[in-house]
């Protein structure tokens, strides 16, 4: 392809400038002028068309030679979705914040990569389109780097608009750009975030929808271009059309009965020649892995690939496969068709004894012998270790839930034998021998589906051996004794105390290191906190205590601490519990430790803002604090936690007794009286039965100022964020209130105390300010998000309830409602150098915006104000007209 032609990108006022993108080496980047000019190869052009139809991923090319054609007939069809992705991306154009996501989910061969190419093809013109190439390898600051030099090219700002297939890269790099702090006339980066999930949950109301959606299912309208379309190609293409697989599947409604007429014919010739696993190879990458392919050169090697002609050579399934180009000169890659394709050509081999369990068997044979092709390390390690995320429906809350195998392992046991997964996994363990996956994964195969928990102890350590400063590789030695702990519970002949005490301590020393691991991950800036370990240790320590009250009931004032452990050397003689007498003198302070850690934990923040901790997760962190210790908890984070787990009026009706005792008996210390406080702002919330007088603003401030006063720094940030909210001005007056200092103080904290393990994590906020006066104006989360339940979700069922609530928020639309408008205040602020203030008198108090990338350039603003366990946040930041 021959060219004299200057690459250009556009600016942002419809112009375009001169670039050479060969610094960008992590981006493909798509010139506005793409192929203009260009001498086009007229073979190289049909076989682009041709590959299309037959199943291979569309190149630019494609694009270019059907917008040229146009007239006559476009290659691509415009789906429903097209038109709805294309109006949002550009209204993200529009929007003030620096980085902006849109989501396309889509099912596998559903079209959803093609139609994100289409789409950043048909905006190239406005915008500085690019894709981030495949297994980089590089970190979101590299990306970042790129995306900015795109943003920038030509001392000319214009938006970037990236198409990236990785959700936790699209993640980490909106967080790294709008740390960047970059001022624009326009959004520094939309990222299309297309994303390849088998199941996509079902969408209640259109009206909040966070992600595009394309299924393997067309509408009406859908269905008609595509037989016109099939007519056009039949015309076209009399000789082929019936090898055009990719396109005769997707006009035939992804037609189950299409598919196996095209493949058993093929798969039965198959077999008539013992031993050519090329099939068989194909078929399993390409159903298990998605996007995977061999390439060319790999398949010459096989005997029924050897030929001058190497599709003709791959007789006699060559009408399944298709052979298309990389990224790279010459890399040409094969694959099959369709993943449907490939998923009956497994199926149906597998009935003629060509099972999963020896393809891949023999895969790992034939492609591992020595050094493992670059391109096939991480199929390898997808196929056999990648665990799918599902959508659990059974809860009230739409829970994701990952598998506890990858798809292919989960196959291999249910249609073969257990034992063949072992066989594999072993194999794999060996191959790859610094790989700690897979030996991860064949522990969780043993403790999990054999309950053979020496051989699972033996391959976790291992796998920690291979990574031994990986804390989510540490996690499966704590597991594997946990569940075998777990498994003693009830059993029959009952294990001695001393077993049972025996596996309890391996575990948590096991979890105990994996907590030393999160840490020192954290100290190095991981992408998230691993709860794990502390998890695990009050999962064990409730197993233990179930398990040894059952046993002997006197177990319980010994683990409690009624009892000293010198107890259990006089009431349980022998001498083998000796040994163990450290761990039960130390396991009620550690139960307590960890659950004062989650209690803020779970309390303040969650995973994302769409995104609930396990329903399991609370309640089992509470069971635990309560057995060992026979109280409720009262601490400030329990106090908040109380409206969300909905344990209103008994609960707190106890807690304002208790506290007002304390207080009556000139006890109260500073702890005490935020506690105090807190109760009374939380009986004051609308919904909430108070059998007390309500105590007013004034005696509440009163109660903290002498506290405030002493500005003492060592207090906790619980107290700092408390007297905020007492103090925070009203109607434009301010108290006499330090209000600089002391959203400095809870800055930092929180920067001290929580937010290593906060980070990546999404800050509740734990209250909004409200229209009301004194202590109403508080109004906690909850009472939001009952108040919009019931005044617009009335008709469904609390699982669409708690999905469109969750959506409302992620989205933002939950601020353009009426009851939101009616009920929170909207209060005007201004922006300086990337950051929010309110002036209220002669206060300047410094307001964090809950997206950072909401804001890019100065002025005024208004907003919903909220408080966290951070400081004062602005929600729904909106720039006031000139």
């Amino acid at each position: 392809m021959a060219t004299d032609r200057t690459p250009t990108l556009p600016n942002a006022y419809g112009g375009k400038i001169p670039y050479q993108c060969d610094s960008l080496s992590l981006l493909d980047v798509l010139c506005e002028n793409e192929f203009e000019g260009n001498t086009i190869n007229q073979t190289d052009a049909a076989m682009a068309e041709v590959n299309f139809y037959k199943g291979a991923p569309p190149q630019w090319l494609n694009f270019y030679l059907a917008e040229r054609e146009a007239a006559v007939d476009s290659t691509f069809i415009k789906r429903d979705a097209y038109h709805y992705l294309k109006r949002l991306i550009q209204s993200k154009r529009k929007s003030p914040g620096s980085i902006a996501i849109v989501k396309l989910l889509h099912q596998p061969s559903s079209g959803g990569s093609t139609l994100a190419m289409q789409v950043l093809w048909d905006l190239r013109k406005k915008h500085r389109c690019a894709v981030l190439k495949e297994s980089t390898g590089a970190n979101s600051t590299a990306i970042a780097d790129q995306v900015i030099n795109l943003f920038k090219a030509g001392d000319s700002q214009n938006t970037v608009l990236l198409l990236l297939e990785d959700e936790n890269m699209a993640d980490c790099l909106m967080r790294e750009i709008a740390e960047r702090k970059i001022t624009s006339k326009v959004p520094v980066l939309i990222m299309l975030n297309c994303v390849r999930k088998s199941f996509i949950a079902e969408q209640d109301d259109p009206t909040i929808r966070t992600s595009v959606i394309l299924r393997r299912q067309l509408s009406k309208e859908e269905k008609d271009k595509f037989s016109n379309k099939l007519d056009e190609i039949r015309m076209r293409y009399a000789q082929q059309h019936t090898q055009f697989h990719g396109l005769n599947i997707m006009c035939g409604k992804f037609s189950e009965t299409y598919i196996q007429d095209s493949v058993k014919a093929c798969v039965n010739k198959h077999l008539s020649k013992p031993r050519n696993l090329l099939l068989p190879f194909l078929a399993l990458l390409n159903f298990y892995v998605p996007g995977s392919y061999l390439l060319e050169s790999e398949c010459a090697e096989f005997p029924d690939a050897r030929s001058q002609d190497f599709e003709s050579g791959m007789h006699p399934f060559n009408d399944l496969i298709v052979t298309f180009s990389g990224q790279e000169e010459g890399d040409k890659r094969v694959r099959m068709k369709h993943p449907m394709i490939a998923d009956w050509c497994v199926k149906l081999l597998a009935k003629f004894r060509v099972t999963r369990g020896d393809t891949t068997r023999d895969f790992l044979k034939y492609f591992c012998k020595a050094e493992v092709p670059q391109h096939l390390v991480h199929v390898i390690k997808d196929m056999l270790t990648k665990r799918e995320i599902t959508v659990d429906d059974r809860q009230n809350a739409e829970e994701e839930t990952q598998g506890p195998f990858s798809k292919l392992i989960q196959d291999i046991k249910k249609y073969e034998r257990l034992g063949m997964c072992e066989l594999i996994l072993k194999e794999a363990v060996d191959t790859f021998g610094t790989n700690p996956f897979f030996p991860q994964t064949l522990a969780r195969l043993y403790y999990r589906e054999m309950a053979d928990y020496k051989k699972a102890e033996d391959l976790a350590l291992k796998a920690k051996e291979r990574a031994p400063n990986n804390s989510f590789i540490a996690d499966t030695l704590g597991q594997v004794h946990k569940c075998n702990l777990r498994n003693k519970i009830g059993h029959t002949p009952c294990p001695p105390a001393w077993e049972i005490l025996e596996i309890a301590g391996k575990a948590i020393i096991a979890f105990k290191e994996e907590e030393k691991a999160a840490e020192k991950e954290v100290e190095l800036e991981s992408n998230s906190f691993n709860d794990r370990g502390s998890f695990g240790y009050l999962q064990v320590a409730n197993y233990l205590f179930e398990a040894l009250t059952m046993l002997d009931n006197r177990w319980k004032d010994i683990l409690t601490g009624k009892n000293k452990t010198s107890y259990v050397v006089d009431e349980f003689p022998g001498g083998q519990l000796n040994k163990y007498l450290l761990l039960i003198a130390k396991l009620k302070d550690g139960v307590k430790k960890r659950y004062e850690f989650f209690e803020k934990y779970l309390t303040y923040s969650k995973p994302k803002i769409v995104k609930q901790e396990p329903g399991y997760f609370h309640n089992d962190v509470i069971s635990c604090y309560q057995k060992y210790t026979g109280m409720m908890p009262i601490s400030f984070p329990g106090l908040l936690s109380c409206l969300d787990r909905k344990k209103i009026d008994p609960d707190l009706q106890w807690m304002e007794q208790h506290f007002r005792t304390i207080n009556g008996e000139k006890r109260s210390d500073a702890q005490a009286t935020q506690n105090y406080i807190l109760v009374n702002i939380l009986l004051s919330q609308e919904g909430v039965i108070r059998e007390t007088k309500t105590i007013l603003l004034q005696n509440l401030q009163d109660m903290l100022k002498k506290y405030v006063r002493k500005q003492q720094i060592d207090q906790p940030t619980e107290f700092h964020l408390l007297a905020l909210l007492l103090f925070w001005p009203e109607g434009g007056a301010t108290y006499d209130f330090p209000y600089e200092q002391t959203v400095d103080l809870l800055t930092r904290s929180f920067e001290w105390d929580l937010s290593k393990y906060f980070h990546f994590r999404y800050l509740v906020p734990l209250f909004l300010l409200g229209k009301g006066q004194g202590l109403s104006r508080l109004v906690h989360k909850s009472r939001v998000d009952i108040m919009i339940t019931e005044q617009h979700m009335n008709n469904l069922s609390p699982k669409q309830k708690n999905r469109k609530l969750g959506k409302l928020w992620s989205s933002g639309k939950i601020w353009e409602l009426e009851a939101i408008k009616k009920c929170l205040l909207r209060i005007r602020g201004v922006v300086k150098q990337h950051e929010v203030f309110l002036n209220v008198a002669d206060n300047r108090i410094k307001i964090f915006p809950d997206q950072m990338a909401s804001i890019r350039n100065p002025g005024h603003v208004s907003f919903y104000l909220g408080f966290n366990i951070r400081g004062p946040v602005a929600f729904n930041i909106k720039y006031e007209a000139k």
